[in-house]
Formats: structure tokens, sequence, C-alpha cells
């Protein structure tokens, strides 16, 4: 993966090599993945301000918020493939410079309309961006110091998931909702600026053409079925919309399938679907991440409705998982050398679960939802950057585009999957608690939280939405114990 056949030595590009460079490709790489991560995660703090600026209605700001992950996540394996075939530099770094561009369009918006529909191109920005940054690393590193750039990877990545709220609290405070588009603007620049001159070029030494029939079909396949999953998290019931998505998301499925067996040049290379160790990697990611968005999608919520927190005193309260995740993923390569990868995979994932089934108890105190977070940052840090490292080993050199975008693709539907299935089961015990007509978001939209009768039945969904959360965790944990090879299997 350390070659460049199609660099030339004179290449200007190529010229910061060694420890520095790599460390200075490693920072941008990461601050990129983490402009990504952070817009989606600041936004929702931004969603009540928003809604009295703009006048916008729930149906409306649904769509500010979904139209991202459903372009994103139907976008990613053709994101990853053209970062393949035409430079993952320039895709990456093209890419990041639409990014600032939408988000400068975005906080000028004055209409909910243009807001969505600036959405849209960040998401499609987006999905040219996430693939490119761990391509690029894979293709920097090898052996050891791979496995440490994918543990600081994810890493910044949860960082992103965990800060998102609290600086966006804080800069909605100061300056409005629009600050929060902003905030993207001055470091997509600067991995515009600096990355032209550091990063160097790197592609598939085949540079095959792009498989076109192939991309239509997967953005249709996940596009739709992302856009069902969160129509249905929405409606609580399968409406024709949801059951249309479903539709065409199977049939491009079967599409998909049976294109990617004939393909000269498939976008999921061949025999992937069929390794057991990447099959371990892939699922027991993407359910963790199901999880982890789930839950913190409730848990945000419940403590403003059950400890009164302010969204902003909320978004620090999550803080135990990013400075838990930081320091276990610094020492998850060093443990699955020592042990093989099923050893930090199972263990990060058992944590996972035990930190969930502790934030899901019922009437759980402050300090142990505070003690449940920190066991859940440190599971995750310990998880995922092995699980990573398994999934992308198992991947050709030369398609590392592809290798990357189909990690993103797997996290973005665990995400996407665990915020509308745990959040429908949110809104569903909160109305069968409360009474039809008590809806939970309105209430915080408005402010007026009542400390009676809702408070407890929104404690008493959160706890089932919470369980339900942990028990996917619990399902990838066994899986993660049956797939992922141990030491002598080890491929870091």
């Amino acid at each position: 993966m350390g070659t460049h056949p199609d660099v030339r030595p004179d290449d200007p590009t190529t010229t910061l090599t060694g420890g520095r460079g790599r460390r200075a490709v490693l920072a941008l790489m990461g601050l990129a993945l983490f402009v990504i991560v952070l817009n989606n995660s600041a936004l929702n703090v931004a969603i009540p301000t928003l809604m009295r600026d703009l006048d916008a209605d729930l149906p409306t700001v649904q769509w500010i918020v979904d139209a991202y992950s459903v372009v994103f996540a139907g976008l990613l394996l053709v994101g990853g493939a053209c970062a393949d075939r035409w430079g993952r530099r320039r895709v990456t770094l093209s890419g990041m410079a639409v990014f600032a561009v939408a988000s400068g369009a975005s906080a000028l918006a004055d209409a909910a309309w243009q807001v969505v529909l600036t959405r849209v191109v960040l998401g499609g920005a987006a999905a040219f961006v996430m693939p490119g940054t761990l391509a690029v690393l894979l293709d920097e590193f090898t052996g050891r110091q791979r496995a440490t750039a994918i543990a600081v990877w994810s890493g910044i990545a949860s960082l992103g998931v965990a800060f998102g709220p609290v600086l966006g609290g804080l800069v909605v405070a100061a300056a409005g909702w629009s600050a929060v588009f902003w905030l993207n603007v001055p470091p997509a620049l600067v991995v515009v600026g600096a990355g032209a001159l550091v990063l160097r070029e790197s592609r598939d030494p085949a540079r095959a053409p792009v498989e076109a029939v192939g991309g239509v079909l997967s953005v249709l396949m996940i596009g739709g079925l992302v856009f069902a999953v969160i129509e249905f998290g929405a409606a609580g019931r399968p409406d024709p919309a949801v059951v249309g998505a479903v539709l065409v998301a199977a049939a491009a499925a079967v599409g998909f399938a049976a294109r990617q067996r004939h393909a000269d040049r498939p976008l999921v290379p061949r025999g992937l679907l069929r390794d057991g160790p990447f099959l371990g990697a892939s699922v027991s990611t993407m359910l963790l991440f199901f999880g982890l968005a789930g839950s913190l999608f409730v848990l945000t919520q419940r403590l403003q409705f059950r400890f009164g927190l302010s969204p902003v005193a909320a978004g620090l309260a999550v803080g135990p998982v990013a400075l838990t995740v930081v320091v276990a993923s610094v020492c998850s390569p060093v443990l699955a050398r020592r042990t093989g990868p099923r050893v930090p995979v199972t263990v990060g994932l058992g944590l996972v679960t035990a930190g969930l089934a502790v934030l899901a108890s019922t009437g759980v105190h402050l300090p142990a939802v505070l003690l449940g977070l920190a066991v859940i940052g440190t599971g995750f840090g310990l998880a995922v950057p092995a699980a990573t490292d398994v999934l992308v080993g198992r991947v050709p050199s030369d398609r590392a585009g592809a290798g990357a975008a189909l990690n993103d693709t797997l996290q973005e539907l665990g995400f996407a999957l665990g915020v509308a299935v745990v959040g429908a089961v949110l809104h569903r015990a909160f109305v069968t608690a409360a009474g039809p007509g008590t809806d939970p978001a309105a209430t915080l939209v408005s402010g007026s939280v009542d400390p009676g009768r809702a408070a407890a039945a929104f404690d008493t969904a959160a706890t089932a939405a919470l369980s339900v959360a942990a028990a996917v965790v619990g399902v990838a944990t066994l899986l993660a114990a049956r797939w992922i090879p141990g030491r002598d299997r080890s491929t870091g």
C-alpha cells in the first residue's frame, strides 16, 4: 500500500516524506474527517433556533437533517470508486472545497428550503471526502503505523460526534443557527490549502473506469434504504413513502448484486461478502454505530427532561465518551498486536453493551450516567480501530478507496438505523406512557418541560429505547467473537 506507481519522482506532492510528512497527512485527514462528522452532530442543537428564525415546520426540519444522510450514504461507494479512479488526493480535496462553499451557502440561506438544498450538496461533497480520508492513510501508512493511524482516524470521528453538540450549543448561543455552518468553513479551507502542498497523489494503478451502472444502483439501494428507515422512524408505521422506498431499495439491491457478479471492476471487490473476518468486522461495526447513534440521540434529550440540563450542559455531559475514546483508541492497536484483533473488538463491544445497560436502568442517577458514558467511550475506542483494521486489511491494496467507502457506508447505515429505530421506540413508548397527543420533540422545542407525567413518561420511554440499543450491541459482541480472527490470524 505504500507504493505510488503513478506518481513521478519529481512530483512536488511527494516532497514531504518521513515521519513529519506522515504526521502532517494524518493531521489533515483527521481534520477533514472531524469537519464532516461535526457538521451533522452540531446541527441538532441549532434546530430550535433555526425553526424560529426561518419559520420552518417539523417536516421541513426533518428534511434539513435527513437530506444530508440520504445523499451521503447513497454516494459513498461512488465516492470511493472515483477516488481510486481519478486520485484520492484530487477527489478528497475537491470534495472538501465544495463542502466549504456549500457550508457558506447554508449559513447565508434565508429560507428553510434553501437550507434543504445546500444540505443535499453538503451530503454529496462529504461522500467524496470521507472515503478519501481513510484511503489516503491506508496508502501512506503500513504495518504498525497503519494500525495506529486507523486508531487516530477512528478516535477523531468519535470526537466529532461527541463534541458536536457542545460546539454547536456554544456557537448557536453566541451567533445563532448560521454559526453551525460557518464553523465548517475555516478548517475546510485549511485542509484544501495545506493538502495541496502536503498530500501526494495515489490511485488504482489500473485506472479502471468507474462502474457507472453499479454506481446508480448503489445510490438507489443505499439511499432508498436510509430514506425508508428515516421515514419509518418519524412516522412509526410503513406509510406509502416508506413502502415505496423499500421496494426501490430491494429492486436496486437485486440489480446491484447481479451487476457486481459480472462487472469487470465491481464497486465491492469480489469475495468480500463471503469473507468471515470481513463480515465480522463490518457487521459488528455497523451494529456498534447503531447502538451509539441511537443512545446519544435518546440521552441528549433524557439529560434535559430527567435532569433539567440546558442543551449546552447536556452536550458537555456527553464529554466522558470523547475523553475515554481517545485514550482507548491509543491502546487498541497495542492490544491487537499482542492478542489479535478479536480481543479488543469483543471486549470493546462488551463494554459498550454494559455501559448502555447502565444508561437504560430505571431511575438511573446522573453520576451513573456519566460512568456509563465513560465505559461506552472506552469500549468504542477499543473496538472500532481494531475492527476497521481487519476490514480494510481484507481489501486489495489497489482498491483502498473502495474499501474505505464500504467501511464508511456501513457505519452510516448503522448510524441512520440507530437514530431511526431507537428513536421510533422512544416515540412509541412515550406516547403509550403519556397518552396520545404528547410529543417529546415538540415539548423540547417549546421549552415547556413538564416535571410531572410527561417527564416520567419520557424516562420510561428512554429506558425502553436504550435497552434496544444495548441488545443490538450485545448481538454485535457475539458476532465479533465468532468471526473476528484471533492472534494467529491477525492482519496487524
